[in-house]
């Protein structure tokens, strides 16, 4: 089970996102961009934002967590036939 979710659901088997845990990781994620910023570690702080955006994404609910997305590694999982 991740950090961020627990298993409160009772009618489904879906994980639930616990808010509190979805802005403690932002406010983390947050600072450790500002600080790569200072540092002048540009691939850092975008590796960090795009950590940001998928959380954004999961605590919205477009990806569920745990959900089996294609790797980055295999270009026949993302390309349309």
């Amino acid at each position: 089970m991740s950090v961020i979710e627990h298993a409160s659901c009772d009618s489904c088997d879906l994980p639930v996102v616990d808010p509190t845990a979805v802005e403690s990781l932002k406010m983390l994620l947050d600072y450790a961009i500002a600080e790569g910023a200072g540092l002048r570690l540009p691939v850092f702080v975008l590796l960090l934002k795009m950590a940001d955006l998928e959380l954004a994404k999961c605590a919205r609910g477009d990806i569920p967590l745990g959900a089996d997305l294609p790797s980055v590694r295999i270009a026949a999982e993302r390309v349309a036939p």
